[in-house]
C-alpha cells in the first residue's frame, strides 16, 4: 500500500494534535561498538514533547478526538500511580478542559514523586482503590460524575480507546521508514525492531507489513507471557486493519515477541534490565526506565548476544518514553 492509500484512511478519524514528530531517528554509535555489531538506531519517541513525551502522546491524538466526538466531559481510567498512561492524559484533559479522574489501585500512602507528582501538580482528581475491587471503584466513579451532570468516557472499556495506540503506530510506519531510507538503509539490508510489546509494536507490525518494509518487529513483554501479548497484538492490528480498510492482515508468524526478559514480575528488575540501563547510558548517554524501556533494551542486547540479530543487520530500538519513572526508581538505580 502505498503513503497516497494509508494517509488518507488514517485521515478519516478524528485527531487532536499533541505530538512533535517527526521524533529523531539517531545513530548509537558507541552502543554498536560495544556491542560489535549491529548497526543501531534509536526512535526517540521519548521525544513527542507534550507533558514530558513518549509513544502515548500519539496514540492520545486519536483517543481524545474520539472523546470529543462521544460529546464526553470526564475521562476515567484505571492505573497504578506510576503510569505513563495516567501522566498523559491527565495532561491532554487539562489542556482540552476535560475533567481527569484516575482510579488508583496502588497504595494511597505510596511516594508521591515521578509520574504520581506531576498527576499531583495537574490537579487531577485521584480516586484511592487500593485494597477494593477497582471494576467497583470505577463503577462508582463513573456513577458519581453521572450524578454531578458530567457524561465520563470510561478509558478501560471503550474499544477505541485500545485501538488508538495500535492506529498511531501504524501511521508512524511511514515516518520510520521514510527516516531509515534517509539513513542509508535499503532493501537489501535486515532490520530489526524492539520496543515494549503492546499497541505500538502491533502497529509497528501492521504498518511494516502493509508498506513491504521487511523489518521484522520484536515486541519484548514487560509483564505477559508471550502467548498473551501475541494474541492481544493479532487482535488489536486485525480489528485496525478492518476499520481503516487495510488489504493485509497481521499473522502470528509476522513478528517475534519475547518473554524472557520479563523476570519474575511486571515491574520487576532483573540484572538484565538493571545492566541495559547502565549500558544505554554510559555509551550514547540515553535514560531509560526499569518497567519499560530498560527491560525492552535488555531483549535487543539480549538477542544481539545470542546471535539471533546478525552482526551485518540494523536495529532500531524504539525509545517509547517513561522518563518520569526513573525518578520514583531511585533506590533501585542509584547503585549501577
Amino acid at each position: 500500500m502505498s503513503d497516497e492509500e494509508l494517509r488518507p484512511r488514517v485521515g478519516r478519524l478524528p485527531r487532536i494534535p499533541f505530538a512533535f514528530v517527526p521524533t529523531p531517528l539517531e545513530e548509537c554509535p558507541k552502543l554498536t561498538a560495544v556491542l560489535g555489531g549491529p548497526r543501531i538506531l534509536m526512535k526517540r519517541d521519548d521525544l513527542t514533547g507534550f507533558a514530558f513525551g513518549g509513544n502515548k502522546v500519539r496514540a492520545l491524538e486519536f483517543r481524545m478526538a474520539d472523546v470529543k466526538a462521544k460529546g464526553c466531559d470526564a475521562f476515567v481510567l484505571v492505573n497504578i500511580g506510576q503510569s505513563n498512561h495516567a501522566r498523559l492524559h491527565s495532561a491532554a484533559c487539562v489542556r482540552l478542559g476535560i475533567h481527569m479522574a484516575i482510579v488508583k489501585p496502588s497504595p494511597a500512602d505510596e511516594e508521591v514523586t515521578g509520574n504520581l507528582l506531576l498527576d499531583r501538580i495537574l490537579g487531577v482528581e485521584i480516586v484511592e482503590a487500593h485494597g477494593r475491587n477497582t471494576e467497583e471503584v470505577l463503577d462508582e466513579t463513573l456513577e458519581r460524575l453521572r450524578a454531578e451532570g458530567r457524561k465520563p468516557y470510561a478509558s478501560t472499556r471503550e474499544r477505541f480507546s485500545r485501538l488508538a495506540g495500535t492506529i498511531a503506530y501504524t501511521e508512524a510506519s511511514l515516518e520510520l521508514r521514510d527516516q531509515l531510507q534517509a539513513s542509508g538503509v535499503t532493501e537489501r539490508d535486515r532490520v530489526h525492531i524492539f520496543l515494549v510489546g503492546g499497541t505500538s509494536s502491533a502497529g509497528l507490525a501492521l504498518g511494516g507489513k502493509l508498506l513491504g518494509t521487511g523489518w521484522r518487529v520484536h515486541a519484548v513483554s514487560v509483564g505477559g507471557s508471550a502467548e498473551s501479548v501475541r494474541n492481544m497484538e493479532l487482535d488489536l492490528a486485525n480489528d485496525v486493519a478492518g476499520r481503516l480498510e487495510l488489504p493485509v492482515r497481521l499473522e502470528p508468524d509476522d513478528f517475534d515477541v519475547h518473554d524472557q526478559y520479563v523476570g519474575g514480575r511486571y515491574a520487576a528488575t532483573p540484572p538484565t534490565t538493571l545492566e541495559a540501563i547502565k549500558l544505554a547510558a554510559r555509551t550514547d548517554a540515553i535514560f531509560m526506565d526499569p518497567v519499560y524501556t530498560g527491560k525492552a533494551f535488555s531483549g535487543l542486547v539480549g538477542e544481539v548476544r545470542a546471535g539471533n540479530v546478525g552482526k551485518d543487520d540494523v536495529c532500531v530500538f524504539v525509545h517509547t518514553g517513561g522518563t518520569p519513572i526513573i525518578f520514583a526508581y531511585h533506590d533501585v538505580l542509584k547503585n549501577l
